[in-house]
């Protein structure tokens, strides 16, 4: 078999065990005339392949309102331009959403013709406005609860005496405890939202910023930083707050006097930041549902969402974060894409 077959047999197998719905068109007079469709398209359009093809694609999946898109980017696969897109099509389900990529080429006679990929993100989407609106209405609402919860506790306390003094104390801490969470949940949602919102932030100067701020807060502590002069990586907007909770962490666990170390370098294409304190370590239950994906359950989802923000906000941008005990020192290691430093 020539390479060109050996290509053609790879194409027709990518074709037709791919998932995504796959159309060949071929586009005459601004219309993507169907040469071929895969079984994805015919499962998730509900159109066979004898029903379709030598006809126009837009008038089988395009609604409504959405004609002039669709002809705009049958005009850029014409001209011989790939195509990105969020689409809204009909399907065999009714409407759904997809990332559209139109891939054109060059047939053998000299015509125009082009691939049509539609991936289905319609249940990704709705997953994430549920989570959208779920997270913000709670918050809120947490939010107004605490505010009257504060203030009720903050009066009874002033006003009453000892045991009922203690009883409001106790309360204003619970109440502060939630306030934080509440604050860490919403540093969350920014580790998501800013996930293709990267730029380079130089992690030397943000992490010397950091020990910096909680040397001001942790008189006990010993916090010590070792970086270069500059250290930029590509990352999110909650990168900060992820540092500044390892640090936290760290003091907070690291006994009466703890020892904490900031350090970073340049590893080839990436750079990695240590936060490394002389504590006990992270709970077995609490590392191994963050750190090595054991399933969540009753007994083991960890004590609140500080470790959780730090994985998801260097996930967000594209590293990984990871954990070792080295001669008695508990070590979290993050890892980011590096940027050269000119």
């Amino acid at each position: 078999m020539t390479s060109d077959g050996r290509h053609a047999g790879r194409f027709e197998a990518l074709f037709e065990l791919t998932g995504d719905a796959v159309v060949e068109v071929e586009v005459a007079d601004m219309r993507p005339v169907v040469r071929a469709v895969n079984p994805g398209f015919e499962a998730m359009f509900g159109w066979s392949a004898e029903t379709v093809v030598g006809e126009s694609l837009n008038e089988f999946i395009v609604p409504e309102g959405r004609v002039e898109e669709a002809v705009d980017l049958d005009r850029r696969t014409a001209d011989g331009k790939v195509n990105s897109e969020t689409v809204t099509r009909r399907t065999a389900d009714g409407l759904r959403q997809f990332i559209y990529r139109g891939i054109p080429y060059e047939r053998g006679d000299g015509s125009r013709g082009g691939l049509a990929i539609y991936t289905d993100i319609t249940e990704r989407n709705r997953r994430k406005r549920h989570h959208a609106v779920l997270h913000r209405v709670l918050r809120h609402n947490l939010r107004n609860a605490l505010t009257v919860i504060l203030g009720s506790a903050s009066e009874i306390e002033r006003r009453a005496d000892d045991p009922l003094a203690e009883q409001a104390r106790l309360t204003l801490s619970a109440a502060r405890d939630l306030e934080r969470l509440s604050d860490r949940a919403q540093l969350v949602e920014r580790a998501f939202d800013d996930e293709t919102d990267r730029q380079v932030v130089d992690i030397a100067d943000l992490s010397r910023s950091v020990a910096t701020a909680a040397r001001e807060t942790a008189d006990s502590a010993t916090i010590t930083t070792d970086f270069p002069d500059r250290l930029p990586v590509l990352a999110g907007g909650a990168l900060e707050a992820a540092v500044e909770n390892l640090v936290s962490n760290a003091v907070v666990h690291g006994g009466d006097a703890p020892d904490v170390r900031l350090v970073g370098r340049r590893a080839g294409d990436m750079a990695e930041i240590e936060v490394a304190d002389d504590g006990p370590g992270i709970p077995d239950a609490e590392r191994a549902v963050v750190f090595e994906d054991r399933p969540l359950t009753q007994l083991s989802h960890g004590t609140g969402l500080g470790l959780w923000l730090v994985k998801w906000a260097v996930e967000s941008c594209h590293g990984r974060i990871d954990y070792e005990r080295v001669d008695g020192e508990t070590v979290v290691r993050v890892t980011l894409p590096a940027v050269d430093a000119a």
